[in-house]
């Protein structure tokens, strides 16, 4: 693969984008057990029940009444990702912090990657051992969400050089990858930063085409992860600027 565009990314996009648009004009909603469908603005949670704010008020569903929900993420959520990107690491920790608390006990796929986030912000901000109790209550909280939690966990890995143990936490997603040409939004975003990880490892070891052909596939051909796909881009640019003629392979 050379380092030009990739061939087929225009239809990539399109598929992607035809995929997410639909959701993103979706109203919040919970079907509770019953089958009643309630819906309004989901704006947190207390304690063991969900807020939500409707036309005529404003209610609390158990969370243990919920059976299915739906919730765009809120524009502070998409805040504090753009500042981790733009490499406020502090800053975003502290809005995904509050984020985390303010929706605590959420099933939703935004609130699973603001919970990883945070970890990936309180990572970047140094704080090595906050990021691993973020990683670690993550995973406790979601036992079926192993692929995000082990991101999380590589990511950690990478930071303490310990590059073969991030390594063999990416190897399962990476494997999907493989099998995948036009990924949902939630498994592309885990396809994007595994790829991005593993062109750390491989410019760590010297291996400079191979981490650039990883950089490539994060930004270009699962571009889902923003805060990846900026360093991806950051790093092929860099390599390639140090490294002329470069190609993937």
């Amino acid at each position: 693969m050379k380092a030009s565009p990739l061939p087929g990314l225009a239809l990539i996009l399109a598929t992607a984008l035809a995929a997410v648009t639909p959701a993103a004009f979706a109203q919040d909603y919970v079907v509770r057990k019953s089958g009643q469908k309630v819906e309004g603005k989901i704006v947190g949670t207390s304690g063991a029940s969900l807020k939500i704010e409707l036309d005529q008020g404003a209610t609390t569903i158990p969370l243990a009444d919920v059976r299915e929900l739906q919730m765009q993420p809120p524009a502070e959520f998409e805040a504090a990702a753009a500042q981790l990107a733009r490499g406020d690491a502090k800053g975003a920790a502290a809005a995904l912090q509050k984020i985390n608390e303010t929706f605590a006990g959420l099933s939703a796929p935004w609130f699973q990657r603001a919970a990883v986030l945070l970890g990936d912000a309180k990572l970047a901000a140094g704080d090595k051992e906050g990021a691993k109790a973020a990683y670690e209550q993550f995973a406790k909280a979601n036992p079926s969400a192993t692929g995000l939690a082990n991101l999380g966990m590589a990511r950690l890995a990478i930071e303490s050089g310990d590059q073969a143990g991030a390594a063999k936490l990416l190897a399962p997603i990476l494997a999907q990858s493989a099998k995948t040409a036009l990924p949902n939004p939630a498994d592309g975003s885990s396809l994007c930063q595994a790829h991005y990880l593993m062109g750390r490892i491989k410019e760590s070891e010297g291996d400079k085409s191979g981490a650039l052909e990883n950089y490539l596939k994060a930004s270009a051909l699962f571009p889902f992860d923003q805060n990846s796909v900026a360093d991806a881009t950051k790093r092929a640019d860099t390599l390639r600027a140090e490294n002329p003629g470069l190609i993937a392979p």
